[in-house]
Formats: C-alpha cells, structure tokens, sequence
C-alpha cells in the first residue's frame, strides 16, 4: 500500500472508530445493526414500471454478514436472505428482481478462493461466517406465490392471503435489513433469530429509491437507521423496555433502539409541485400478524391502525383529520395498514380517510401513531420533477 493508501486507511479508520455514534432512540441516520425500509411498492407486470431500489453498505473494514426480510404491508414475513458484505463493501437490490427470486451473488471467504463472487479490497476485510451456503441461491420455486403474497391475493404457501387485498396489480411491502452473526432461515418473528443468529454490532447504512420510468419521477432518501445497544457502549435495554423487535419477543432480546411516534410532515398540494403530495408511511402493529384467511374477508387482530391528526394551514388553522373507528361516522382512519402509501385527497383502502386537509397550497399534518412508526413525504411535479424527505419526529422513542 503507497502513502496516498496509508493516509486513507488511516482518515477511514478515524471515521468509523465508533464515534459516529449519537443519541440512542432518537433518529439519526448513522451506522446502524437494523436498517428499514418503510414501503415499497413494484409493477410486477411491465419490466420497465415502477419498482423500488435499495443498497445497503458496511461502514467497517471488519467484513459484516446482512439478514435481508420481506414483509407484507400486513407484517407478514415472506423470504429472507443473507448478504456477505466485505469491509467496505455495498449490496444494491432492486425489489422487482428479489420478488422474482433473482438474489444477490455472495461468499464467504473460504468459498470464494478466486475472491471472483465478493471480492476483497485494498482496504477491506475477507472472513468466514458459520452456516452459510456456498452462495446465495435462490428460494425454492414458488411459482408467482411470493407476488401473489404482495400483492394481496390468495398464496397457498403463506397459508392464504397475508397481505390487504389491493387491486391494482402492485407488489408492496417493506423491508428489514439486520447484522447478523452466522447465516439463517429464520425471520425476526422466529423464535431463536435474537438468541444465536442476530447481532449488535452498528454497522450498516444505506438508501432506497422510488422509482418510476412512466412518471418520469424518482426519489431517494436514507433507510430509517435503527441502532443497537452493542457491547462497547455499555447500554442495555431491559424487560418491559419498547425496542424495534419488542412485539416478537418476551423481553428486549433484540437490543434495537424504538422508533419515535410523533411526526410532523410538510404538505403541498398545487402552484409548482402540481402532483402534489404522498405519504409514506410504516407503522408497528404492536403484535404478531397470523395469517389473515381467505382474501377480502378476515383481517389482523390489530386492523385497523388508528391515528390522531391534525392539518395546519399556513395561517396556523387547523382541522382534525384522519377520523377512525371511534369517530361519527366512523372509517379505518388514514393509514390502518402496517406500510402504506397514501395521496393526499386519496384513501389507502376503500373505506379509509381520503386525507383531505385545509384548503390552500402548503400546510403541515401532524400524526401521532400512537406506537413507533416512520413518515416520509413526496412532493412531485408531474413528469417534470420530485423529491422526498423525512418527517420531522416530535418525539423520543424510549419516551414518547
């Protein structure tokens, strides 16, 4: 290694000594041992539709192993993966290429001698983890079970319908992605994942993209950054403690920091963002999902998620939005779903809020959850421009 290779070993070694740590249980995008993405959604049918892409990345030289979970938009979980990541290395995965079972190509060390399938850096680490296959292969074939199972329609594998029937042909959904100590099959809701296959160490980070050719719009923005107590901090959380994970398990086994419950979110609904605006939003049911029967019949015990909110216009007049079950007459509120994207004027479902707010262009909602959850705006000039940015959260996670 030359001096110019020595001089950045050296700045790389400072930057991710640890001290990029900050406060836990407030949101932060730093390297993280679970990284979320809060929804996603996939035209399933035409290569060249929307779909949604995510990376992930090691923010050490140490070589990481990443336990990639699909879940429904009902919190059910429907293939899990294991990524190798060599010290510094990222992993791209486009939605519409996993939900066909097309996965990522990597190895170990000791499996990839010609270090040809996970190659080794100039300033990166190659090691061995237990129990991983020679390389990642895909699930057994599933026909189109696992689109049918996002998309809401009946999935005999998954022991029927395991997500909210929609009928418009998208796959949806979100994702987890966790550091891991040796390869598995296991999904964070089985019991023994946080007992001999997770791990703490805060390593990841990454971002995701919506994309959507026909729109000619894309927006990007951090994956929700979930840290964990680790060994060297010397925190802990204990029984009765929320964390990310507390709803599969009887006590803090997972160790991950919970997400805040309160956002506030900036709204525009016409002059130059004539698309105006979508929210995304994730949301902890707070209880393990079964199975939800025959499509277009039962549903989750925890169905609907209900929320309190309040729309503010730029005169500071607000209005309660977002009505549930216990209001006259009453609806599923505006985001009863565990991951959801909702248009503001639009319901996510049939008989959900339409989310109309005050009258005029630009405005602010805020929403409490009521649990952990995560919020993103969209803002989009039709086929012309569009971003997207995180809510602001009004609260603390271990206190909300």
């Amino acid at each position: 290694m030359d001096s110019r290779g020595c001089a950045l070993f050296l700045l790389l070694a400072v930057a991710f000594s640890g001290t990029a740590r900050a406060d836990l249980c407030s949101p932060d995008t730093v390297p993280a041992a679970t990284l979320l993405l809060p929804y996603f959604e996939v035209d399933v049918a035409n290569p060249s539709g929307k779909t949604t892409v995510f990376s992930v990345n090691n923010a050490a030289a140490q070589a990481t192993l990443a336990h990639v979970t699909l879940w429904t938009d009902s919190a059910v979980p429907t293939l899990n993966f294991d990524v190798y990541l060599t010290g510094y290395d990222v992993q791209t995965f486009n939605l519409r290429d996993l939900l066909h079972g097309v996965l990522p190509q990597t190895a170990i060390a000791s499996q990839d001698p010609a270090d040809t399938i996970s190659p080794q850096g100039a300033l990166s680490q190659d090691t061995n983890f237990p129990g991983c296959p020679i390389v990642n292969v895909a699930p057994p074939v599933l026909g189109d079970s696992l689109i049918r199972a996002h998309q809401g329609r009946e999935s005999p594998p998954y022991g029927g319908c395991v997500a909210f029937p929609h009928t418009d042909g998208l796959a949806r959904g979100y994702v987890t992605v966790d550091v891991v100590s040796r390869c598995s099959v296991l999904a964070p809701s089985d019991p023994g994942y946080f007992s001999g296959v997770a791990a703490f160490d805060n390593r990841l980070w990454g971002s995701y993209f919506y994309v959507d050719p026909a729109g000619n719009s894309a927006q990007q923005e951090n994956l929700v950054h979930i840290e964990a107590c680790d060994e060297p901090s010397g925190c802990t959380f204990a029984s009765g403690d929320a964390t990310f994970y507390g709803r599969y398990l009887s006590a803090a086994q997972d160790q991950r920091e919970p997400l805040p419950t309160t956002f506030a979110a900036a709204y525009v609904q016409g002059g130059t963002f004539s698309g105006g605006t979508r929210l995304v939003v994730w949301r902890d049911p707070s209880e393990i999902t079964t199975t939800t029967g025959a499509c277009g019949s039962q549903r989750p015990t925890w169905f609907p998620l209900t929320e309190l909110a309040l729309s503010f216009d730029e005169a500071e007049n607000s209005a309660a939005v977002c009505d549930g079950p216990g209001f006259d007459p009453p609806s599923l509120g505006c985001f009863p779903l565990a991951s959801q994207e909702l248009t503001i004027g639009q319901g996510v479902i049939p008989g959900s809020d339409r989310l109309n707010l005050l009258a005029g262009d630009f405005g602010w909602l805020l929403s409490d959850f009521n649990q952990q959850a995560w919020m993103t705006a969209v803002l989009t000039a039709d086929e012309r421009f569009s971003v997207a940015s995180d809510a602001v959260a009004l609260d603390h996670g271990c206190n909300p």
